[in-house]
């Protein structure tokens, strides 16, 4: 019972952030790019250097290699969800041009930009490696499987599965960060104090940003515009049940850590990513129906979370 008044809590915590930035969003206080400004600055400064101290400063060799077993876990979850959302593709006459972004919902999450500050404030900072563990995970299944099926549905400039192009996007300034922590705490090196407590103080930028800038998005839904419809309902299935389903039979399989358990499960639970309008638009596929899936995962995973820290609890 504690754990879930503490995900309440948590919870509370997080949408408290989110309201402030739906109300400056509502009085106009974003604009367009100002958002993009935002988003830029999580993830290519506020991210990285938040991974590397907190990987530097909560991990050892020791637990780097214990933490290496829920890699195939979160993979082989990510492989069934993917498979049922290609049935549920096929079996419910889904049109062309949402049949990627459909099945993508079923397997790939927002880890990152709502995922990570979420835990911690669920979970403390003692759950980042977990979350880069399936961030990781998540990373490559997305550009590698989810990207090359949005690209075929829309059949728009398909790219290779594997092709210099895919490689840029997994490479991407987070995962950097977590290799450029990883590398430290491997080489059991440590950050010059002052570099070390600047890159706090900007890394610590990342959870009240990510929480402004959902807020703000939120703002911004035309939400006359959005009909809970068989397309939204098969997606929200796929979301916030497929998925975290998908972690809690195979967690047991393999035997991973309860703190593990919880966190992937609460990753598996996160909303749709937030690059996959700007994805689905730029392959030629629904665009519209992507970003409607975004907001509404968006509003709802807060919802959910309590939900799921009582059943891993």
């Amino acid at each position: 019972m504690d754990i879930v008044l503490h995900a309440f809590e948590g919870v509370f915590t997080v949408s408290l952030m989110v309201l402030a930035g739906y109300y400056l969003g509502s009085h106009h206080w974003f604009s367009d790019e100002s958002l993009n400004l935002i988003s830029k600055l999580i993830t290519k400064i506020c991210l990285p250097l938040y991974m590397i101290v907190n990987l530097t400063e909560t991990l050892t060799h020791d637990t780097v290699i214990q933490m290496s077993s829920g890699l195939p876990v979160a993979v082989s979850s990510m492989i069934i969800c993917f498979i049922v959302g290609q049935l549920v593709v096929r079996f419910a006459n889904i049109p062309r041009g949402r049949r990627g972004v459909l099945a993508a919902v079923f397997f790939v999450t927002n880890t990152i930009l709502i995922g990570l500050p979420l835990s911690t404030e669920l979970f403390g900072t003692k759950c980042i490696p977990f979350v880069l563990v399936y961030y990781m995970a998540n990373t490559v299944v997305f550009w590698v499987v989810a990207a090359h099926i949005i690209a075929v549905d829309g059949s728009e400039k398909v790219p290779p599965l594997l092709s210099l192009q895919t490689l840029k996007h997994i490479v991407n300034p987070p995962l950097t960060g977590f290799a450029i922590g990883f590398t430290l705490v491997m080489l059991e090196l440590h950050l010059p104090h002052p570099l070390l407590v600047s890159f706090r103080y900007m890394g610590n930028m990342t959870t009240p940003l990510a929480m402004l800038f959902i807020g703000a998005v939120v703002s911004n839904a035309d939400w006359s515009k959005i009909h809970f419809d068989r397309m939204i309902l098969l997606a929200l299935f796929g979301r916030f049940v497929v998925c975290p389903l998908g972690i809690i039979l195979m967690a047991p399989l393999v035997g991973i850590p309860p703190l593990m358990t919880q966190v992937f499960t609460i990753q598996a639970a996160m909303p749709a990513p937030s690059v996959l309008p700007v994805l689905a638009k730029n392959y030629g596929a629904d665009y519209e129906y992507a970003a409607t899936l975004t907001v509404v995962t968006t509003v709802l995973a807060v919802v959910v979370m309590p939900f799921y820290m009582w059943v891993v609890s």
